[in-house]
C-alpha cells in the first residue's frame, strides 16, 4: 500500500488526557502535556501535534514545550485558542454580552497568532491558529440579537487578522455545546471567510479546517462539503475522526463508521491535489490514545489506497453522463 501523501498531526488534548464528557468528568488518569508530547514523539506515528493555549500551552510553557517538541522533531502545527473550557465563556467568547469577555477572547486569540508566528518564523510549525465559536451560538428562541452577536464574531476576528500576521481557520460545528453554533455549517462557514477575505483585501489568511465528526452531525455528504471547500480554495486544514451521523460528537477513530463516504473525500482531496495537513482529533474514552491514533491511520491508509485503485474509474463515471451507479459499486465490491 502506498502511504499517505500528506503529513498527520494529532491533537494533544486527546492523548491520554481526562477525556470526560458532559455525563462524567473523567475517564482516565490525566497526564502532563509534557509527557503526552513524548508518548507522540516515541510512538513515531505522526509529524506534528496542535494544542490550546493555555490548557495545553501557556506563555509561560511555551518555550519547554517549543524544546520538547523539537527534540522529538515534531512541528507545533498550530496553537489554537482555547475559548470554550471557562465559566466564564458559558454565553460565547467572541459573541458574549459581556464586554471585558469579549475582549478577553481577543487577546487570547491574538496571542495564540502571534505564539504561531513566532512559530513559522523559525521553521517549527504555526501555520495557523484554529477558532472554533463553541458556545457562541444560540440555544432557546429570543435568547439572543442573532445580527449583532454574528457581528461581533465577524468584526472579533477581523481585528484579530488586522493586529497580527497570522493566519485563522474557522471550525465550524452545527451545534454544542451551543445548541446552534453561528456559522456552525459548510455553508455558513463560507459566507463568514467571504466576507473576511474580502475586508481584509486577502485571501490567503483566511480559511477553514472541517472536522468530519462536525459535518456528519450536521448530516452533511462528506464528498460535497469538502469538494465544496476546495472548489472555494478554503480548505486549510482537515481533522479527522467519524462519528453516527446525525449523532453527538464522540470523536471516533476513523473508518469505524461511514468508511465509503471518507473515502470520497480522499477521492476530491486527490483531485484538487490538496497539500495542506490531516489533523487526528480523536476522543478516545477506555482505549489507549496512540493506538488509537494508529488505527485511524491505518484506516486513512486503506481508504486512501481503496480510492486510488478506483480513481480513473470513478472520475471517467462521474464526468460522463452516466446515472446507473451500481457500476462504480460492482468495481468497489469486485462484483
Amino acid at each position: 500500500m502506498q502511504k499517505l501523501p500528506w503529513k498527520i498531526s494529532a491533537g494533544l488534548w486527546f492523548i491520554e488526557s481526562k477525556g470526560g464528557d458532559r455525563f462524567t468528568s473523567q475517564f482516565k488518569e490525566e497526564i502532563p502535556v509534557e509527557e503526552r508530547i513524548k508518548l507522540l514523539g516515541d510512538s513515531q506515528l505522526v509529524d506534528g501535534i496542535e494544542l490550546h493555549l493555555p490548557y495545553e500551552v501557556t506563555e509561560d510553557t511555551f518555550g519547554k514545550i517549543r524544546d520538547i517538541a523539537k527534540d522529538f522533531n515534531l512541528k507545533i502545527l498550530s496553537v489554537a485558542p482555547g475559548l470554550f473550557n471557562e465559566m466564564e465563556f458559558k454565553n460565547g467568547a467572541l459573541s458574549s454580552p459581556n464586554r471585558k469577555i469579549r475582549k478577553k477572547a481577543l487577546k487570547r486569540i491574538i496571542t495564540a497568532m502571534e505564539m504561531n508566528e513566532e512559530l513559522k518564523k523559525n521553521d517549527e510549525g504555526g501555520q495557523f491558529a484554529i477558532f472554533w465559536a463553541a458556545a457562541d451560538g444560540t440555544t432557546y428562541p429570543f435568547d439572543s440579537n442573532h445580527i449583532e452577536k454574528r457581528k461581533l464574531i465577524r468584526e472579533g476576528l477581523l481585528e484579530c487578522l488586522r493586529s497580527t500576521k497570522g493566519n485563522i481557520v474557522i471550525e465550524h460545528k452545527p451545534s454544542d455545546p451551543a445548541a446552534k453554533t453561528y456559522f456552525g455549517t459548510t455553508g455558513e462557514a463560507i459566507l463568514l471567510v467571504r466576507d473576511l477575505r474580502k475586508e481584509l483585501g486577502d485571501s490567503t489568511r483566511v480559511g477553514i479546517n472541517p472536522e468530519m465528526a462536525h459535518l456528519l452531525m450536521a448530516d452533511a455528504s462528506l464528498g460535497y462539503d469538502i469538494s465544496y471547500l476546495l472548489e472555494e480554495n478554503m480548505l486549510f486544514h482537515t481533522h479527522w475522526n467519524t462519528c453516527r451521523r446525525r449523532g453527538a460528537d464522540t470523536d471516533m477513530m476513523v473508518g469505524t463508521d461511514n468508511f465509503y463516504e471518507t473515502v470520497e473525500v480522499f477521492y476530491w482531496l486527490k483531485r484538487f491535489n490538496y497539500d495542506r495537513w490531516c489533523g487526528l482529533d480523536l476522543m478516545p474514552k477506555n482505549e489507549d490514545s496512540i493506538e488509537a491514533c494508529r488505527v485511524s491511520i491505518n484506516a486513512m491508509t486503506i481508504m486512501y489506497n481503496k480510492m486510488l485503485e478506483l480513481y480513473d474509474k470513478i472520475t471517467e463515471f462521474i464526468d460522463s453522463e452516466r446515472e446507473d451507479v451500481t457500476e462504480i459499486f460492482k468495481l468497489i465490491f469486485k462484483i
